[in-house]
């Protein structure tokens, strides 16, 4: 029998990019707002090109979810602003958000 090791090495990167990107979402918003949101689409685009290109699987599985994730923080960085203004998220004093219409 052969101990296979990439599946719980690649659900470890999943959760640890999911966790990562919680955290990171919140920091940036807080700090930025949305204005890195492009950014960090491109980052999330470049890293599945990337995976695209790289020979061996369980690194271009590593860079896929990578990208995938990085896409869906981007996504969650326009969503975060109406946590804000929800108030289900702490805003930024010295970046305030305009809140929520009724």
């Amino acid at each position: 029998m052969i101990v296979q090791w990439a599946g719980p090495m690649l659900a470890i990167l999943t959760l640890g990019t999911i966790a990562f990107g919680h955290v990171a979402v919140r920091k940036v918003n807080y700090l930025f707002g949305t204005k890195p949101t492009p950014y960090v689409f491109a980052l999330g685009l470049i890293f599945l090109f990337i995976s695209l290109l790289v020979a061996d699987n369980l690194a271009s599985a590593a860079l896929g979810i990578l990208g995938v994730t990085t896409l869906w923080d981007s996504f969650e960085l326009v969503r975060q602003e109406e946590r804000i203004r929800r108030g289900h998220a702490p805003a930024n004093p010295e970046r305030p958000v305009e809140p929520r219409r009724k």
